[in-house]
């Protein structure tokens, strides 16, 4: 009896050190275990995120881009809002996108966008990934695109005195960009942008402030988050600075800005934000953004996505 007795008063703390010690065990190798889903898709709303297409699957992607909200600079703006249905009557860009990944980490696509009438092959590669335990503390991907455009000669050359011949290469473009993102915890993640751009042929532009030149190459400086809000409701905001001087302080040329909402139903996910980019791709939006929040010329967007298995 007194055994007996000596046992119920040990064995619950025995078992309870025991499953204390088994807990440690068991959790031991989750410290190390690498950080999945960064953001929930691929793209926040102007910005790439470090986020790959799994292998052997297929995300077919439709981006849409209407038309000023607002615009202050009109004769008689809250007439054309509401003639223009809060800019829903007019396009500024719409894209269709098909991206494969190859293997987890490594991502290949082609798209095709209204503006410029661009067509683009990208390739998408996560180099680094991190842990939990913060050892790692950032996930880095790559990301390339060369784009080419149909757009007339007409339109490439207009409105300059052209004494040089028609150049296939003209019709090139670049971009090269690493994103370099953490999840800080379940909630919030942000992620930096450094990203070089290329047009092998652009007209003169210049910076009535600063007397600076539009170049063909610059870098540009993005910087993007995620906020959960609910289970599958997120806050998502982007933002890019270009460091050329034809960009600062120009009342014709704009960075940039966009803020919005993230909705996960099932096997889609809905990004809807506003920004002042006409442009869907980087290409695009980072060189060529011509509208200001400051007056109001606020398009809204959105991109839908479906990833199938093949």
């Amino acid at each position: 009896m007194k055994f007996l007795y000596a046992l119920l008063l040990i064995g619950p703390t025995f078992l309870s050190a025991q499953e204390d010690l088994l807990s440690l065990v068991a959790e031991e190798p989750k410290k190390n275990e690498k950080v999945y889903a960064t953001f929930k898709t691929f793209r926040l709303g102007n910005a790439q995120t470090i986020e790959t297409v799994k292998k052997n699957h297929l995300d077919f992607r439709i981006a849409h881009r209407f038309g000023n909200i607002y615009n202050s600079d009109l004769a008689n703006p809250i007439n054309e809002t509401f003639q223009s249905f809060f800019g829903f009557d007019n396009n500024n860009d719409i894209r269709f996108s098909f991206d494969y990944g190859v293997t987890d980490d490594i991502t290949i696509g082609i798209g095709r966008s209204a503006m410029g009438k661009l067509f683009d092959a990208s390739l998408k590669w996560k180099l680094l990934k991190q842990t939990t335990n913060f050892k790692v503390p950032v996930s880095i991907t790559f990301f390339g695109d060369l784009g080419y455009t149909f757009a007339p000669t007409s339109v490439i050359y207009g409105g300059i005195n052209k004494n040089f011949k028609t150049n296939e290469l003209h019709r090139f473009n670049y971009i090269s960009q690493f994103i370099i993102a953490s999840r800080l915890n379940k909630s919030f993640a942000f992620e930096i942008l450094p990203t070089y751009v290329h047009r092998n042929f652009i007209m003169q532009r210049i910076n009535s402030n600063n007397d600076a030149e539009d170049v063909n190459g610059f870098f540009s400086l993005g910087f993007g988050g995620r906020i959960k809000l609910t289970k599958r409701l997120s806050l998502i905001g982007d933002y890019f600075y270009n460091f050329a001087s034809f960009y600062k302080n120009n009342d014709a040329v704009k960075m940039p800005l966009s803020f919005g909402l993230e909705l996960e139903t099932g096997g889609h996910v809905f990004s809807l934000f506003f920004t002042n980019a006409g442009g869907l791709i980087e290409n695009n939006f980072i060189p060529n953004t011509f509208d200001s929040w400051n007056k109001g010329q606020v398009k809204f967007g959105f991109n839908i996505s479906r990833t199938f298995a093949l």
